[in-house]
């Protein structure tokens, strides 16, 4: 379980980067997608809640739930197909690592820029520091 909520996307992209091959970038958003020569790890956090599958945690926990986003620089969607779903396997593998970070699925876009991603939606338990 992550220490401190309001750390968890800094804790969350320090915990992922040594597991990442180093040409690939790690940036905060997908907002602000880039065209870039290598591939794109985008870490966007989206929900926060008390309860985790339908059951309730205990005071002071949260489940934050993020989507890890991968991209693949090419946008031509035959040479990138493969490609971005070889760095899916990777992320998943890396993901399925940790014992505090998890993901339930996983989905297919084309960003507006034109590079093929996956999205995996991913949550990690936090706590949440009392005053």
């Amino acid at each position: 379980m992550f220490t401190d909520l309001a750390q968890i996307r800094a804790a969350v992209k320090d915990r992922l980067r040594p597991e990442l091959p180093t040409k690939w970038r790690i940036e905060n958003t997908v907002d602000t997608s880039l065209k870039a020569l290598v591939p794109v790890l985008y870490l966007e956090f989206t929900n926060v809640a008390t309860t985790l599958n339908g059951e309730p945690l205990g005071r002071g926990q949260v489940s934050a739930s993020f989507n890890v986003i991968i991209t693949d620089p090419k946008t031509d969607t035959a040479k990138a197909e493969d490609d971005v779903d070889e760095h899916l396997i990777h992320i998943l593998n890396v993901l399925d690592s940790f014992d505090d970070i998890y993901w339930d699925a996983a989905e297919k876009r084309r960003l507006p820029e034109g590079q093929l991603a996956w999205v995996i939606t991913a949550f990690a338990l936090a706590q949440t520091p009392t005053d």
